[in-house]
């Protein structure tokens, strides 16, 4: 190879391994070279070479949950056919204390782009990530200044309340994820702003009694805050969840009570969760995976030169099935 190429072998192993000391040309040539031999160079030194890593950063809080397993699958796969690897790096927002704050040094030289998805950013994190000097893009957060991809999250409440409304409920309780006045382009925090302003434009109540927030919004959680809901208001007959995770959390809460879910109170979430007809939970639906595939989408465009903050908004629909039905009381 080095006969070749015309350097010496020292020459050949330092680009081949992607070690410093060798001209971009050199390191071009070594491993045209390679490739003509049918030698498989490593991805450091094809990164060295190129000027890519061929890899994005995915930043989220987990990836357990529903939604978060969905986006990565998709974005994964996408990736994986344009032969760009997925680099995961996870800010739990379930540990003690709160989340930890985003290190720019984990994704350093390492991503041509980074997706966050569903987490919001402070200044000084918004700082730090633009210090990386990639394109970057957001899944469901709104983040101002940055190319955003989800739903109009508003009208997924307004049309989960518009049809419990339209089925007579008048006193209908809200499962919301943790409202932070910080974040006022979160979508826990646009949802809950919806259920308001729906409720508000019927002249139905909906004080801060009628509320039960949860830190995380899994089914566990959904559970626990409808139980407290129901103590505090008893004469709820309908309740909404801001995921169908937290709805089906509520749905087994009722079971345990023995009130029956679509009868005795009805339940509806938002997502469209893939266990959604299991529980027979209504549901307003949002495209998970199309939204995560266009996320990625963003960013080649961006890594390929684009520069204008791009913004997609995918519809929702309501799916209707037996945990929501007419009041009985």
């Amino acid at each position: 190879m080095a006969v070749e190429a015309k350097v010496s072998t020292a020459t050949v192993s330092r680009a081949i391994h992607g070690l410093s000391g060798v001209s971009n040309e050199t390191r071009r040539k070594v491993l045209s070279v390679a490739r003509s031999m049918g030698y498989s160079p490593s991805h450091s030194a094809m990164s060295l070479a190129s000027g890519s890593t061929q890899s994005v950063g995915l930043v989220l809080p987990d990836v357990s949950r529903w939604f978060f397993a969905n986006a990565v699958e998709a974005a994964e796969l996408l990736l994986r056919t344009m032969n760009y690897d997925a680099l995961v790096y996870s800010l739990p927002d379930y540990v003690s204390g709160g989340r930890p704050r985003f290190n720019p040094e984990v994704l350093r030289s390492k991503v041509d782009a980074v997706a966050v998805l569903s987490l919001f950013f402070d200044d000084e994190e918004v700082r730090q990530l633009r210090s990386l000097d990639v394109p970057v893009a957001f899944l469901s957060v709104i983040q101002p200044g940055f190319s955003h991809v989800g739903i109009d999250d508003e009208q997924a409440m307004e049309m989960a309340c518009e049809h419990l409304i339209g089925l007579g409920h008048k006193v209908i309780g809200h499962l919301s994820g943790m409202t932070n006045d910080k974040c006022p382009s979160a979508p826990t925090q646009r949802r809950r702003n919806a259920w308001i302003e729906s409720l508000k434009s019927h002249g139905l109540e909906c004080g801060p009694d009628m509320e039960s927030p949860a830190d995380i919004m899994t089914a566990k959680n959904g559970f626990i805050a409808t139980n407290i809901l129901l103590d505090r208001r008893p004469d709820i007959t309908a309740i909404v969840a801001s995921s169908d995770e937290m709805a089906m959390g509520a749905i087994q809460a009722l079971r345990n009570r023995g009130i029956l879910p679509g009868h005795e109170v009805s339940v509806v979430g938002i997502d469209g969760h893939d266990l959604a007809a299991a529980f027979d939970l209504t549901s307003v639906e949002q495209p998970v995976q199309d939204e995560s595939r266009e996320m990625v989408n963003v960013l080649l465009r961006q890594i390929k030169g684009e520069t204008h903050i791009q913004q997609k908004l995918f519809p929702t629909r309501l799916v209707v099935r037996g945990s929501s039905g007419p009041p009985v009381r």
